[in-house]
């Protein structure tokens, strides 16, 4: 299934772009805290300037943040645009993807993570050229101006992703299981949770233990995926788990809450202000997308958010 206009209540990460107004969000006081790391931008070969009003209103599906660099990878339907430091204008970026299958373009659609630094991990669908629908899991070490072929190029369509070393688990489009890798995404293992997931997370410090948000609950496996226990968390939350141990939750109320035992238990933390369509944490930075092709930040682990970039 090619990414589509999703409704955050659909129960799966969908990249695409929904038209609306735009309206100023409503938030907490604004942290003061940005990213140290987004001093240093990586080389601009594969962008280009944003034409006015090409993005305009885009739904941002993905967030993924370049450890090395501190630069912000967006995934929406409008394209893939990268942001090097807050209140930077956003520029598109455009791949370039050869496989046995074909070759061309990639940006629009793409479900982005950061793995290695320097590494993008993506999915998603073709603008041009020879490919097939579905790319499977790709990935670039160059900013996203090329990309190569990891696994089931022609086959997969993945609308969740997360990480944690080398292992990637994953959920593809229309499917219920997670599946497991622990070679890099070249081959997976199914898990069958208590329902549909609309968002999952892996513990970056132990890739046993993970967590899945669904209509009916939020989920936890300590073993795997070979079993699930029911948490108390809102339905349909957005999940991000950080390399410095905190568990983040925002609901669709853009309540923020944290868990320091896995999911166990959560404590109340802040509010975006806005519904999110997704969260990514980056060490003790947190960023989360909303309407209107915005992406709001903490500093602070989630007490308090400030706009960080928006699509024009």
């Amino acid at each position: 299934m090619r990414f589509a206009c999703i409704l955050l209540a659909a129960a799966v990460v969908s990249i695409t772009a929904c038209g609306g107004s735009d309206p100023s969000p409503s938030a907490t006081p604004a942290s003061t805290a940005t990213p140290a790391s987004t001093a240093t931008a990586p080389p601009p070969a594969a962008a280009t300037p944003a034409s006015p009003g090409s993005a305009a209103n885009a739904f941002i599906g993905s967030i993924a943040v370049d450890a090395r660099s501190g630069a912000v990878y967006l995934g929406t339907g409008m394209g893939m645009f990268r942001v090097d430091r807050r209140g930077a204008p956003p520029e598109r970026v455009v791949g370039q993807l050869s496989t046995p299958s074909g070759a061309g373009s990639v940006s629009s659609n793409l479900l982005l993570r950061a793995t290695r630094p320097g590494e993008l991990l993506a999915s998603g669908h073709p603008e041009g050229g020879t490919l097939p629908e579905n790319l499977g899991l790709i990935r670039s070490t160059d900013g996203g101006a090329t990309w190569s072929p990891v696994a089931q190029v022609g086959e997969a369509d993945f609308h969740l992703l997360a990480l944690s070393g080398k292992r990637v688990v994953g959920v593809k489009a229309d499917e219920s299981d997670v599946l497991v890798s622990d070679d890099g995404g070249t081959s997976f293992e199914p898990r069958t949770p208590p329902a549909a997931p609309v968002d999952l997370a892996v513990d970056p410090r132990d890739a046993k233990r993970m967590i899945v948000s669904t209509e009916q609950g939020v989920f936890t496996s300590s073993d795997d995926g070979r079993s699930w226990r029911p948490r108390d968390a809102p339905a349909g939350a957005r999940l991000a788990w950080s390399v410095k141990g905190p568990l983040y939750a925002a609901d669709r109320t853009g309540q923020v809450s944290v868990s320091t035992d896995g999911g166990q238990s959560w404590s109340p933390r802040g509010k975006i202000g806005m519904t999110p369509n997704a969260l990514t944490a980056a060490g003790e930075n947190l960023f989360a997308s909303v309407a209107n092709g915005e992406v709001w930040f903490s500093g602070d682990g989630g007490k308090t958010w400030r706009r960080y970039a928006k699509l024009r």
